[in-house]
């Protein structure tokens, strides 16, 4: 009994109790209960945040975001450089295809939004008989419990067609979003959703959209009274008459409909609008919150209010370097532990490549590619790989360029020819004078 109980609520055998409390609920406390209780009457839920536009497109903007620029292996070079480890097995993995029957992006664009909705990605790291890597599975995640050993060392329970299989942290790729040590136990680090964490924000958005929805389900008109000369008979003529009010006027396909009324009725709306109510500004601004919530900024989701040609370049320089960059060094921290040892992680570093989303336009590209080509530090070809161009043929374009006018610092200028004249050459004009010589000057 203790066994089945265990597996649901979280004892296991070496790591004591794990417990969930209401402040940082794990995903199967939500799941069981529907999601977490608010001053609206709401339970949030990841799946009900979801319905939410704006809260949808945070989520889906940084997903994508992070899973469409290149994920890459490099190994370490004795200078300080880095070269792409092409033949590493999780080269393949990251780059191309997680697995057979599916490709990278997929997975990486699954895995970021899963880490983001529910504070917590699992990935199952399969490896052949030779210990190399042979495919990256996504986990469910509400089927997966993360514990810790009294060392703090994570391990995983997984549940997978009523078998539970405990998995180590060399096998699991997991992704933290937001790590809070709270959140875990024995020195853990476990991941809090921002949905979780805001659920009063997120609980106001559904009921405004609920009541949105209501509101032009009725025809975009407010409620009315029926006001009857006398007293109905009973309860039953009463529902009757207001069942056939709604039914033949309520709903948009009904809206402007003339309305019949018997027995002296008169229909009386009150005097309340969708301007009064302010819908449409409530609205927006709970977008913004939402932005405000998952760190993307509002224009990336479409409200640019307040965006100009001078700052949102800017803001979304903001949003490469700020947000979207420290989740990339959670996943490549999270992948580095669990496909890499330690000796390999002295030799190979898995970083993604984000220079692709703070590329600006063509003008500022080709004037900064200039100055670098002048400059020496940047040859043809490396800015043809920039442009996604193919090298020049016969190695044209590795040649470095160097301002012959320079000199290093630790050295003197050349001196100057003491008989050397001042005064620049003259200059020869192929001008006719007047005597129809030629004339110099």
């Amino acid at each position: 009994m203790r066994g089945i109980l265990g597996r649901w609520f979280g004892f296991g055998p070496s790591a004591g109790p794990q417990l969930s409390g209401t402040a940082n609920p794990e995903g199967w406390l939500l799941d069981i209960f529907g999601g977490m209780m608010t001053a609206t009457g709401l339970r949030v839920s990841p799946a009900l945040a979801m319905t939410v536009p704006a809260v949808a497109a945070c989520v889906n903007i940084l997903a994508e975001d992070l899973a469409k620029v290149p994920l890459i292996v490099y190994r370490r070079r004795a200078d300080g450089g880095k070269d792409r480890a092409t033949s590493h097995p999780l080269y393949r993995r990251l780059h191309s295809r997680s697995a057979p029957w599916r490709a990278a992006f997929h997975w990486r664009r699954a895995a970021v939004a899963a880490a983001i909705q529910h504070g917590n990605s699992f990935t199952r790291v399969v490896r052949d008989e030779l210990a190399r890597i042979d495919r990256l599975t996504l986990l469910p995640t509400g089927r997966t419990v993360t514990k810790w050993t009294e060392e703090g060392e994570p391990f995983f329970d997984t549940t997978t067609g009523g078998r539970v299989r405990t998995l180590s942290y060399q096998d699991v790729i997991h992704i933290p979003y937001r790590s809070d040590v709270d959140a875990g136990r024995d020195g853990g680090v476990y991941g809090v959703s921002p949905i979780t964490r805001h659920p009063e924000s997120i609980a106001l958005a559904v009921a405004t959209e609920r009541f949105a929805a209501a509101f032009f389900r009725n025809g975009a008109r407010p409620s009315a009274v029926v006001e009857v000369p006398g007293k109905i008979p009973n309860d039953d003529v009463a529902s009757r008459l207001r069942g056939q009010l709604e039914r033949l006027y309520s709903g948009m396909d009904s809206a402007f409909k003339i309305a019949i009324l018997e027995l002296g009725m008169k229909l009386k709306e009150f005097a309340f609008s969708n301007a009064d109510s302010q819908l449409m500004e409530v609205r927006k601004e709970q977008a913004v919150e939402a932005c405000r919530i998952f760190g993307v900024p509002p224009h990336k989701i479409g409200i640019l209010d307040r965006a100009t040609f001078s700052n949102i370049e800017h803001q979304a320089i903001e949003y490469v370097t700020g947000p979207l960059s420290a989740l990339a060094k959670s996943v490549e921290s999270a992948i580095s532990i669990a496909c890499l040892s330690e000796a390999e992680q002295e030799e190979y570093l898995v970083e993604h490549d984000l220079n692709g989303l703070l590329r600006g336009d063509i003008k500022t590209r080709y004037a900064a590619f200039a100055a670098a080509r002048q400059w020496g530090w940047l040859s043809v070809d490396e800015i043809r790989e920039l442009e996604n161009l193919n090298p020049l043929p016969d190695g044209a374009g590795k040649t470095y360029l160097t301002p012959t006018n320079m000199a290093p610092a630790d050295k003197s200028p050349p001196e100057r020819d003491e008989d050397e004249d001042d005064e620049p050459p003259r200059r020869r004009s192929s001008l006719i004078g007047h005597n129809g010589g030629p004339l110099f000057f």
